[in-house]
């Protein structure tokens, strides 16, 4: 068979276990059937070589791609939905079951885990270690279960070196053990971890059984990026989904401001800043790796376990270096992909804030003109129960001494009226100025000259002085020793509030 380089095997076994993805009439419209014939032939000889385990439904797949050989994409048979469906159950069924890793029983007493060598054999599969034995044979603590728990895959991400001896790896659903010459895959207890611990499984084999990149990279780094590039890839996978997802609802709102759309913003923003915390940890861990040359130089177990080698010490510290400098790079490039990630994230969250706020404040807004519209209504039913009020007066049936005047009704009409007028026209000006505000919460809008010298005495003793100056330096040197920056921001808004005034109050007395 041909050989390919690890990335295209990577492509290959991603394209097949994506099965359904190519067999589908809407798919084949816009793809050359030639094109993802080859990509299922090649795909299924890669396959066919990865296990004893995997041969059980060998003949079913074999029987779909040799129908696949034999159509034409003029072929009835691919226009009939019902037959593609058939064909995509097939490819289903073989792709499931090449998943070995199940979901396991949490244990207290044992280590339930898989194991592959380093030729890409696989060894064991859920294989049920003593947990104490297994302490004991890898020389770890008891407290370093802890990163390996299989009964939670919400522990916080970690990876543990041990010179000489193996690095603990717990990132998302990935709970490994790294050594020199094999890698331990823990199990889980959650399906969909499974799933993924499956897919891990699979990039391991494709690396170690079908590629030569052995010869370039030790063993322990191929496993370490490996990790990372399904840990990233599952990343990638969930921040697509919520920017789809959060993108749809945030421009649905630019439109229309919905209750249910509202409530589904608040369920997408709790699940984005739960994902924001899971990618912030995990760049934190490479950081933190990055950051501690011993731990780089730790990473290196096949160059620390050759140490008794025939080399010679320079010889074995030259290759200790270049190694560090190696995994350095390495743990750089998807340093930089998990902080785009959290850079991604960070940015929709923000987005989804401002979004928030704009909502407030045009509700706010709502509700502040809803009130200015009640308010209106009881002006205008106040000056109404004025005007009638003297009328009301003039229906008692008691003299009023003007009953045979001719002006009477007019006069009396003429200052009801009147009345009613002043009282609305005087409220609607006290609603006016209750509307307007200013920097100095002078509700009239006018620099009145009670007001001003009001100002002016509360200001004095605001002006900037030496010691005053002196008094705020020392505060926020204060505030920075202990790291309280929000206090300072605090202080810096209150001086140019002050400031703020003070100009112009300068200014009104350099305009008289």
């Amino acid at each position: 068979m041909q050989k390919f380089s690890a990335a295209t095997h990577h492509n290959l076994i991603r394209s097949f276990t994506n099965g359904s993805r190519f067999i589908c009439a809407r798919r084949l419209r816009s793809m050359s059937f030639d094109t993802a014939l080859r990509k299922y032939t090649i795909a299924h000889g890669v396959l066919r070589n990865f296990g004893a385990f995997r041969t059980r439904t060998y003949n079913q797949v074999t029987s779909a791609i040799t129908q696949l050989r034999g159509l034409s994409t003029t072929s009835p048979l691919l226009q009939n939905e019902r037959s593609l469906d058939n064909l995509r159950h097939q490819l289903h069924q073989y792709t499931a079951s090449l998943n070995p890793l199940k979901p396991v029983v949490p244990n207290d007493l044992f280590v339930s885990c898989t194991i592959m060598k380093k030729n890409g054999t696989v060894v064991g599969i859920s294989q049920k270690f003593p947990k104490w034995q297994f302490l004991k044979d890898h020389d770890l603590y008891p407290r370093d279960l802890r990163k390996i728990d299989t009964s939670t895959i919400d522990n916080i991400p970690s990876i543990v070196v041990k010179p000489n001896k193996c690095i603990l790896v717990n990132l998302l659903h990935i709970k490994a053990l790294i050594k020199a010459n094999e890698v331990m895959i823990f199990d889980t207890v959650n399906p969909v971890a499974a799933h993924g611990l499956g897919e891990l499984m699979y990039d391991l084999e494709v690396r170690f059984q079908h590629s030569t990149a052995q010869l370039t990279l030790p063993f322990e780094f191929q496993v370490l990026e490996i990790i990372l590039i399904n840990v990233l890839n599952s990343l990638e996978v969930q921040l697509n989904n919520l920017e789809k997802q959060c993108g749809g609802i945030l421009k649905d709102l630019e439109n229309e401001i919905d209750r249910n759309k509202l409530k589904d913003l608040l369920i997408r923003s709790k699940n984005l800043s739960a994902f924001y915390k899971k990618t912030l940890l995990i760049r934190d861990v490479l950081d933190e790796i990055l950051d501690n040359d011993e731990d780089l130089q730790g990473l290196c177990l096949t160059n620390n376990t050759n140490k008794d080698s025939e080399a010679l010490p320079n010889q074995n510290h030259g290759n200790l270096l270049e190694s560090a400098e190696d995994v350095e790079m390495l743990l750089e490039t998807y340093y930089y992909q998990c902080d785009e990630f959290v850079q991604k994230s960070e940015s929709l969250i923000q987005n989804i804030k401002s979004t928030e706020e704009i909502v407030n404040i045009i509700l706010d807004s709502n509700r502040n003109s809803l009130m200015l519209f009640e308010l209106k209504i009881t002006i205008y039913t106040l000056g109404f129960t004025v005007a009638t009020l003297l009328p009301a007066f003039y229906g008692m049936n008691l003299k009023n001494f003007i009953e045979e005047s001719d002006l009477g009704f007019a006069g009396v009409i003429l200052v009801s009226s009147l009345a009613g007028i002043i009282i609305t026209m005087t409220n609607f000006k006290a609603l006016r100025s209750v509307t307007r505000l200013t920097l100095m919460n002078n509700h009239s809008g006018k620099n009145t000259k009670t007001h001003i010298d009001n100002a002016e005495m509360k200001t004095q003793k605001f002006v900037p002085t030496v010691s005053s100056n002196l008094k705020n330096w020392k505060r926020k040197l204060h505030y920075l020793m202990k790291g309280e920056n929000s206090k300072i921001a605090q202080v810096d808004r209150l001086t140019s509030k002050r400031e703020a005034i003070r100009q112009w109050l300068i200014q009104h007395k350099t305009d008289k």
